[in-house]
């Protein structure tokens, strides 16, 4: 890998890992036009590892403070939930994605060469985006109930071209709750998720015996970098255009990208 197919993929990891655009079906459909492999573990698992930094820093006050009420047991809300609830919530609905992400691990990693199906989810994602333009939102406490289709939701976007944060932030949406707080859950739900790939890459990587070599430190570093800076400045952005102005944007993004790569990838 090269210092400049790094730094793009890093962009694009750190980009679309919270934009709703799907990071996975992004990186999937450069790797393939840049004719790195599509397992390709180790990169991933460095890129993976920025974009979770990066959220960890961005709502480092609400972790924190999550954290410390669990642990104290304080009955103090925050956005209208008690900290044990949280912790209750954000278990509950990561649930779905572990249970399936283990169940069907090696069917999930096949389907980062199928190009065409990739592209197919991309352009479902940008539908999923659209559906919410007319949506009503008001409530900002979540029920378990709610977490739990949220997790639902979360656990269909491990196929790459769904969008993790898109299908979330979507499902929450449909069930009423205000934006904000929907990406405030699905972001904080992403750390488990996030983490737990990470985890998953970084095992296989090792029992296949994948080790970087001596001339790759500088590319894969400046990859990991790249990722965590683009990265953070993506959930900033991604929070304010979703506030004011919904994901508009972010379907036509879909679009743009999904009928030109199904085109290229058609037999």
């Amino acid at each position: 890998m090269t210092y400049l197919q790094a730094a793009i993929l890093g962009v694009l990891q750190g980009l679309t890992e919270f934009l709703p655009v799907s990071s996975s079906g992004h990186l999937a459909l450069a790797e393939g036009l840049f004719g790195l492999e599509s397992s390709n573990l180790m990169f991933e698992v460095t890129v993976h590892l920025a974009t979770l930094i990066a959220v960890v820093a961005y709502y480092r006050h609400d972790i924190l403070s999550i954290a410390q009420g669990a642990i104290s047991k304080s009955s103090e809300t925050r956005f209208g939930i008690m900290p044990r609830q949280w912790l209750g919530l954000l278990i509950l609905g990561s649930l779905p994605a572990a249970l399936i992400g283990l169940g069907f691990k090696s069917e999930f990693e096949s389907s980062f060469s199928d190009y065409q199906a990739i592209s197919i989810r991309l352009l479902a994602t940008g539908m999923i985006l659209f559906s919410t333009a007319a949506l009503i939102t008001r409530a900002r406490r979540i029920t378990l109930r709610q977490a739990l289709l949220i997790g639902i939701a979360q656990a269909a976007a491990i196929l790459p071209g769904i969008s993790r944060s898109g299908t979330t932030i979507a499902a929450a949406l449909w069930l009423g709750i205000e934006r904000e707080q929907a990406a405030r859950f699905s972001f904080l739900l992403s750390i488990p998720a996030v983490g737990g790939a990470f985890l998953l890459q970084l095992a296989s990587s090792i029992s296949d015996g994948e080790i970087l070599a001596s001339d790759q430190w500088g590319p894969y570093l400046l990859g990991f970098i790249i990722a965590l800076v683009v990265g953070y400045l993506a959930v900033t952005v991604l929070i304010k255009v979703l506030v004011k102005n919904g994901f508009a944007f972010f379907g036509i993004w879909c679009l743009a990208v999904g009928l030109p790569a199904l085109w290229i990838s058609s037999p």
